[in-house]
């Protein structure tokens, strides 16, 4: 009787295997390449929200994450998804070597923020990923410096100015640079953007006025007029080194991006207990530059598609959304309905809902070529090498080397 029992209970299981697809029982291991080590908790998160899909991420640096990925994607040894940087530069690249494709049906944006699929959309109009991270680029400062000496946020430039002189009278490093990060001065050019020229920028921004017109050239020169205020070695200055230095005291305020008030940040990691404040660079323009981090991207050439599929599809929904929320610590592109819990998040989305620059440079369209283009001027400035007017000239002159 007990032969027989257990021939039945085998017969049983075989039937329900026989019944039942593989992928119920079957675990699909996915790779995830990213520059963005702040998304791990995310990642780990997703995986035990999602029953059959394991994330395996792996991190590259940001400077050698194009070239780590251009390589890999080559290779059998390339990622079954990956995080693209935002615009069509970058995403034409690929799409026109077959590596992505555009999204199936199966991925519903309805939920995602409009403004925020140019970052996965290509120069043929069509949508290849599902855009992730609003950033907001802002002055990150350190309120116990600010406290000690009873500064107020400022609000207008001339504020700003009496703010960073009260500051260096202090021997507080007012405003820090971090010139040897190319890439870092592009967001800050960015930043200044927004502040000092917003909407001004338009005709820059679309290419029918050149970065020597009025709109960026005040942009300039408004910096230039602050380089006695900040940190008097800045072209040797890195991006960790600046961040570092606002947690320590050393410094009060820089130009950066939400994700650097991540608790996975240097400035976090440099001093855990440190309180920082978000405000919008004071000047004419009155806004605040936002856009999509990047976006999620499948290899279509890849083995696990339709697992990769799936994931993709589930960055789309609100679920998801609210997990990035809570794990990351940035602004997700879900439209509504997600709980900001975070220090930040709150005061950011309110910039973003309210003074969001709507004609982007850095991020945008350019991406890739404006911090190839921009961040070597501005190099160029720092080291004395060229005045206000000599960089909007390197600037523009890049631009049109590049037939942009």
């Amino acid at each position: 009787m007990k032969r027989k029992s257990g021939i039945t209970a085998v017969s049983a299981l075989l039937g329900l295997l026989v019944a039942t697809p593989m992928s119920a029982f079957a675990e699909e291991t996915l790779t995830l390449w990213t520059w963005r080590k702040q998304e791990r908790p995310l990642w780990e998160a997703v995986s035990k929200a999602m029953d059959d899909v394991n994330i395996k991420v792996e991190v590259f640096k940001g400077v050698d994450y194009n070239s780590r990925l251009r390589l890999g994607l080559q290779s059998d040894n390339g990622p079954d998804l990956f995080q693209g940087r935002p615009g069509a530069s970058f995403i034409d690249q690929y799409a026109n070597a077959g590596v992505i494709t555009p999204l199936p049906a199966t991925v519903d944006l309805s939920g995602i923020s409009p403004a925020t699929l140019v970052a996965a959309t290509g120069s043929d109009g069509k949508v290849y990923g599902v855009p992730f991270a609003v950033q907001t680029v802002q002055i990150i400062y350190n309120k116990a410096i600010f406290e000690k000496l009873n500064l107020d946020e400022p609000e207008t430039p001339e504020q700003f100015v009496a703010v960073m002189k009260t500051l260096k009278d202090n021997q507080v490093i007012p405003l820090e640079v971090p010139g040897r990060a190319g890439w870092a001065l592009a967001m800050m050019s960015a930043g200044l953007e927004a502040g000092l020229s917003g909407e001004d920028m338009k005709q820059v921004a679309s290419r029918q006025s050149p970065f020597t017109a009025g709109a960026y050239q005040q942009v300039a020169d408004t910096f230039a007029s602050w380089k006695p205020y900040i940190n008097p070695s800045a072209a040797a200055q890195d991006y960790n080194g600046m961040r570092a230095n606002v947690a320590l005291g050393d410094s009060a305020m820089i130009i950066d991006g939400l994700w650097s008030t991540s608790p996975l940040s240097t400035i976090a990691q440099t001093d855990p207990s440190v309180e920082l404040g978000l405000m919008p660079i004071p000047g004419h323009g009155g806004k605040v530059y936002a856009f999509a981090d990047g976006a999620y991207l499948v290899n279509a050439k890849g083995s696990k598609r339709a697992a990769a599929d799936k994931l993709l599809a589930f960055t789309a929904t609100q679920a998801f959304a609210q997990l990035f929320a809570d794990h990351v610590g940035e602004l997700s592109t879900y439209a509504e309905g997600i709980r900001y819990q975070g220090k930040y998040q709150a005061e950011a989305a309110s910039f973003v809902s309210q003074h969001a620059q709507p004609y982007l440079t850095w991020k945008g369209p350019f991406n890739v070529q404006y911090e190839e283009i921009v961040g070597p001027a501005y190099q160029k400035f720092l080291a004395g090498k060229v005045d206000a007017k000599g960089l909007t000239q390197e600037i523009e002159n890049g631009f049109q080397a590049k037939n942009l």
